[in-house]
């Protein structure tokens, strides 16, 4: 797939002050009066809303209702320069914020890395709307590994080192044969992300525990790249291992951008998980 830049972004969202003083972009699209699921994508620790343009597009043509948001100091949204802002218990507080917002009769959440954190904690804190169904992407079952190593280093430092950790990042999220253009769109736009945010954001990463999830009795799929050198799929297939009522995929040739450099077979579990839940 060739990332044609002239048609992007694909997934535009409009600044929407989802709790106080909190400025978040959110694209939604309400589907067709026939369908009454609305399907909630949530993106992961530098990533934007635009990485769910194939499946915002495919989805968009079958009638459903679409919500997408770029995380706090992520893509269009606000950038606070205060830590603390990106705690982990205030991002949940946004997304509960969002489902209570925008959600309908039924609705799927649809998450990738850290994203899926964020989602599981939030399913934890039960949300004002009822969540039938999860999709998740390149996820885990341990808390990310946040101490030491680069991120320990002052944010100056890290902008500095933004090439290195550009090139670390490459290598260890896609698959070999993922097409260069695609790459090298999707690491411009991370420029936008300033480095003390994501140094605030892996500071704050709490995710819930094996115990926790064990209560989440929705249907839910997880999808791992068998390539993935963030999250590797092991830790997926562990985390649906506790999960009562999960299935798992390993997608061959892939890395940790499923979504991107997978998209048809993220539409396929997406739709074997939603059919499944209709039956």
């Amino acid at each position: 797939m060739s990332a044609n830049v002239s048609q992007l972004p694909v997934v535009r969202g409009e600044a929407v002050e989802v709790r106080r003083g909190r400025f978040l972009s959110i694209a939604h699209h309400r589907g067709t009066p026939e369908s009454a699921t609305v399907v909630f994508f949530c993106h992961g620790a530098g990533g934007n809303k635009d990485q769910w343009r194939l499946q915002w597009q495919a989805l968009k043509a079958e009638g459903y209702s679409l919500v997408a948001w770029d995380l706090l100091g992520h893509g269009d949204s606000a950038k606070p320069r205060k830590a603390a802002a990106y705690a982990w218990s205030e991002l949940v507080a946004d997304y509960l914020a969002i489902l209570q917002r925008y959600g309908g009769a039924r609705n799927v959440i649809v998450a990738h890395s850290f994203g899926t954190g964020l989602s599981l904690s939030t399913l934890l804190a039960k949300p004002a709307v009822p969540v039938d169904a999860a999709l998740l992407l390149g996820t885990q079952l341990h808390r990310p590994v946040t101490g030491g190593g680069l991120m320990a280093l002052p944010a100056w430092l890290l902008e500095w080192l933004r090439p290195v950790l550009a090139k670390g990042f490459r290598e260890r999220a896609w698959h070999a044969t993922a097409d260069p253009a695609l790459v090298a769109y999707e690491e411009k736009l991370t420029e936008r992300n300033r480095l003390s945010m994501v140094k605030a954001l892996m500071k704050h990463a709490q995710w819930p525990d094996a115990e926790q999830v064990r209560s989440l009795l929705l249907p839910v799929s997880v999808l791992a790249g068998d390539s993935d050198g963030l999250t590797p799929a092991s830790g997926g297939q562990a985390l649906a291992a506790q999960l009562p009522n999960a299935v798992f995929q390993v997608l061959e040739n892939c890395g940790h951008q499923l979504m991107l450099e997978k998209p048809q077979a993220v539409l396929a579990g997406f739709h074997a998980r939603v059919k499944t839940r209709s039956a």
